[in-house]
């Protein structure tokens, strides 16, 4: 009788460890479906704040395919449309630029048609756009033209009026513009980036007006000091702010500044250059990474878009 108690309790002590497991289980699933069920939650936020709602348009480009987003204004003149290309940092994936949706009812109102391109991790790239380009590495260049040519097959483009406003990395893309595609750019605009100190093919045909805006207290893309841009061998150390100022403002050869100060910021203004160019940078000195919503008391975008139409490209000889 002592044996059958024995083994009824070893029967009923391993009954007890099973459901002890199963309620283990039952807690380790449970709480997995709620970590899961927030993450999509906070997911879907992130996308319905951020996140691209644009059309999106896609080509083919050396044998890849690429993206963008385009707006267009839903009342279309006879006139020729200037564009407004926003260029995005980080991942440079599809979300949203900083101000899109003043930017969309100022090219409303103002009758311009803005693109977003997205990016594209293409190795030996250490970010989405490649930096620096030179032979044998124009593939984001190439999708740049790609998509202008895209965009001016369907609508009637104002091709003596491109523009570009890049922000972090897409500012830095932006120079690439100003090196690569000044025929085509009339002026350019960007937050928080820089520029290769050694750059392997610089040799515009002409002198793009560029804006530049940045932080002093930006501890991504610092403001006074040169940077080191990790392994990436082909874009090696980055300009410091005053330093890329410089180097466009001595290859323009401009002969004059002008220095407005409005609270924390300061507007400098390079004028009298080669090709009746511009340089103009706003430093902001308390101020970081931040997409800033104003300058000089202004929203930032009505700012960008008085600098940049300001400019247009000569008209071609016949």
């Amino acid at each position: 009788m002592a044996i059958i108690t024995g083994s009824l309790g070893c029967r009923h002590s391993d009954l007890t460890r099973v459901k002890k497991t199963q309620r283990a289980l039952a807690i380790v699933l449970g709480v997995i479906a709620l970590g899961s069920a927030a993450f999509f939650l906070y997911w879907a936020y992130v996308v319905d704040k951020y996140g691209q709602h644009l059309p999106l348009k896609e080509i083919s480009v050396g044998g890849l395919t690429r993206e963008y987003h385009l707006f267009v204004p839903a009342t279309l003149t006879e006139e020729p449309m200037p564009l407004v290309i926003l260029l995005n940092g980080g991942s440079a994936g599809s979300w949203r630029f900083p101000q899109q949706f003043d930017w969309q009812a100022l090219g409303e109102e103002k009758g311009f048609i803005i693109a977003v391109p997205v990016g594209k991790l293409v190795p030996p790239n250490e970010g989405a756009w490649q930096l620096n380009s030179h032979a044998g590495a124009y593939h984001d260049i190439n999708f740049v033209k790609a998509m202008i040519d895209d965009i001016a097959s369907s609508n009637t483009l104002d091709a003596s009026r491109h523009y570009a406003v890049g922000y972090s990395l897409g500012s830095m893309f932006s120079y690439e513009f100003a090196c690569q595609l000044s025929d085509r750019f009339a002026a350019l605009a960007s937050f928080a980036g820089s520029m290769p100190l050694a750059q392997k093919d610089c040799e515009p045909a002409r002198n793009v007006p560029l804006l530049h805006i940045h932080g002093v207290l930006d501890p991504i893309i610092v403001y006074n000091n040169t940077w080191e841009w990790k392994s990436w061998a082909s874009v090696g150390t980055m300009h410091d702010i005053p330093g890329l100022i410089d180097f466009w403002r001595n290859r323009y050869q401009c002969q004059t500044e002008q220095t407005t100060s409005f609270e924390s910021e300061t507007h400098l203004v390079y004028d009298d250059c080669r090709q009746d160019s511009r340089i103009e940078h706003y430093r902001l000195t308390e101020a970081d990474h931040g997409w800033p919503e104003t300058l000089m008391g202004e929203p930032t975008y009505t700012v960008l878009w008085s600098f940049l139409n300001r400019h247009a490209l000569e008209p071609s000889s016949p």
